[in-house]
């Protein structure tokens, strides 16, 4: 399959979670697009629902966009409120539980071929949490910042998770050395990638392959506020320049 940019639609068709805790689910990046590190699920539970999280051998972070709620991982529990952010390891087991209507962006890294398709590799780092609202915001150019969640420092090994912000504005066309699915969190815009024009919006997924040139533009009155996970790990300021659009 072709390694190009990818970008879905905010109002792309959700599917009934199959067991049956009333959620519902889309996968927008994932091998189907290209992705090879990567996998990207969208999530919704209504209140009182419980989801089990199944156990895989891949390493996987969550994020909430929106409700509360808990969720137990291997024994653990760990409050669930806009802008949590969950690492769980490869083979842990648990369970989401909502307290009210509850929406999640989910990355799976390497992407999941089945529940237990490999056994996980021993040594992984215990779950671990944080929140946006207790990261510090670090540059990333004149116009933009972003505040690192979930990455090595807890015990990641496959993914760096961030939320970035930009003010309105259009930087050039770089490219990063990494594979990155973006959800976008808030306001409205553009992405300029693979010599294309595409608008996004609160909702929109975006895929970005290594090397691939590319920008967000923000073209709201406000910040634009995105959710990004990369694989290898790294700084979501690492780019380089690329060639400008023709």
């Amino acid at each position: 399959m072709s390694r190009r940019g990818h970008v879905e639609p905010f109002d792309a068709p959700f599917q009934h979670l199959p067991d049956g805790s009333g959620g519902e689910f889309r996968v927008p990046i994932g091998p189907h697009v290209g992705a090879e590190h990567v996998e990207q699920v969208i999530a919704r539970f209504p209140a009182g629902a419980v989801s089990e999280i199944l156990r895989k051998a891949a390493e996987e972070v969550a994020y909430v966009v929106s409700g509360r709620g808990r969720a137990e991982v291997d024994g653990r529990r760990f409050e669930l409120e806009p802008g949590s952010a969950l690492l769980i390891p490869p083979g842990a087991q648990g369970s989401f539980h909502s307290m009210d209507a509850l929406e999640l962006v989910l990355v799976v890294s390497p992407p999941m071929r089945s529940v237990e398709d490999v056994e996980p590799a021993p040594g992984h780092a215990p779950p671990a949490s944080t929140n946006e609202t207790l990261e510090q915001p670090l540059p990333a150019g004149d116009d933009r910042s972003f505040k690192l969640l979930i990455d090595p420092r807890h015990g990641a090994r496959n993914v760096t998770q961030f939320a970035g912000f930009i003010e309105r504005s259009h930087a050039p066309l770089h490219v990063h050395t990494y594979e990155e699915a973006i959800y976008i969190l808030e306001g409205q815009g553009i992405v300029h990638v693979d010599g294309r024009r595409e608008p996004i919006r609160a909702g929109s997924s975006i895929f970005l392959p290594p090397g691939t040139p590319h920008c967000l533009e923000n073209a709201s009155a406000g910040v634009l506020r995105l959710l990004g996970v990369f694989s290898p790990p790294g700084s979501p300021a690492g780019k380089q320049d690329a060639e400008p659009e023709r």
